[in-house]
Order: structure tokens, then sequence, then C-alpha cells
């Protein structure tokens, strides 16, 4: 069959479906002219009608509407970028980012002596590590690691992975927790490396980061005035 002769037949097909002309064009490539000519025989139904003068009347509504997101994605992204560049990033901004993240990941039970620092997300795992490093001074040898993977994971190159994450040595890991996970759970190929636990065997760190968090709070929550009139 001749390619025309096939273009034709698909743009017949497609008419006879209720697709409008430039709907048609984006599967045959041939021009405006030819689809007219070819098409302008087939009869639509009164729905199909309707379906393409709806789809015209929305056509400029919805270019309007990706205009539009698109603008405030900008717009979000620079307000973004101007916040951040006011950021110091000094030890104080590193001390309120991992105290904040201590707070929201970390296990924060009054009964524990360890700090505890648990996570699938290797930049917030690097933050962390610098907070107990740059800022806590923590001792390496207090420090301990433990990799929690499905029992199909690879547990070896895991270790590696969060190795190079929290740059400790093999060494310095625990036994991993195995986890068994059920039939239909994406968990393996959404962290295929597991989740990474970091413990610091050291009260005094554990005092320390309890107590920032309650001066934190008490400094910015917004009840803590109201509690203290």
């Amino acid at each position: 069959m001749h390619r025309k002769e096939k273009s034709y037949i698909k743009a017949i097909s497609l008419r006879k479906k209720g697709f409008s002309y430039n709907e048609i064009l984006k599967v045959v490539p041939v021009g405006h002219g030819t689809i007219s000519r070819w098409c302008c025989r087939v009869e639509l139904t009164e729905k199909q009608k309707n379906r393409i003068k709806d789809k015209k009347r929305n056509t400029p509504l919805i270019r309007n509407s990706i205009e539009s997101s698109f603008k405030n994605k900008e717009k979000d992204k620079s307000w973004a970028e101007e916040a951040v560049s006011k950021i110091k990033m000094d030890n104080g901004d590193l001390l309120l980012s991992g105290v904040m993240l201590y707070w929201a990941e970390g296990f924060n039970s009054n009964k524990s002596q360890n700090a505890v620092f648990t996570n699938t997300d290797s930049e917030m795992v690097k933050i962390a590590m610098r907070f107990f490093r740059d800022i806590l001074l923590v001792n390496e040898k207090r420090m301990k690691v433990m990799v929690r993977i499905s029992e199909k994971g690879n547990i070896k190159k895991a270790e590696r992975y969060w190795a190079k994450v929290t740059n400790l040595p093999i060494s310095r890991f625990q036994n991993p927790e195995i986890l068994k996970l059920k039939k239909n759970s994406k968990s393996l190929e959404r962290y295929p490396n597991g989740i990474c636990r970091v413990s610091i065997y050291d009260v005094t760190v554990r005092r320390k980061i309890s107590n920032c968090i309650r001066l934190i709070k008490d400094r910015i929550s917004p009840c803590s005035s109201t509690d203290r009139a």
C-alpha cells in the first residue's frame, strides 16, 4: 500500500472517531489543506462536534493556565534563591539546620542515652553528619551505623553506599537489620540502599541536642510568648 494511501486511511479513521483536524495532523504528517480535503465529507455525531467545539473554546484557557503556572514556578524559584542567598551558611545556620533536622527525623525519647538519626535521604544524612562533626564535635569512635534493608536487597552494596555518605569506615557498621517486606511492597525499588541509622553512644551529645531543641522551640514557637504570659 502506498504511503499516501496509508495516511489517507489513517486520517479518515481518526476523523470518524471524532478527532479534530489539528489532532489528526499530530498523527498524520501532511498539510492542513490535505486533511481538510480528505475529511470534509466525514459526518460527525453531535457529541463529537461538541467535543471539538469545547476543545477549541478551552485551548486558550489551557494555554494561559500553562503560561501562568510557568511564571509562578519561576517566581517561586526566584523567591527561594533570594531567600537562601541571605543565609550566611556559617556554624549558626548549621546548628539551627542540624537541630531542626534531628527534631524532625531523630529519636527523641528522653529515656534513651543515645542520639539516633535515621533516614533514607543521603543529603539529609550528610547534613546530620556535618552537624554531629562540626557543631557537636562528636568523637567518631562513638558513632555506629546500621543499615536496615529488605532481605532481597544487596547488603554489601548498601553498606558501601552509606559508608561513602557518612564518611565512616565499614568497621564502624553494626550488623544490618534485615526487613521482611510484603510481596507488593515498592520499598526496595524506592530505596535500593535501604535505610541508614546513625547512632551516637554519648549521653552528653544526646543532652546537648535535647537542650537545643527545647531552647529553639521556646524561642520560635508561636505559643511560646503566650505560654510565658
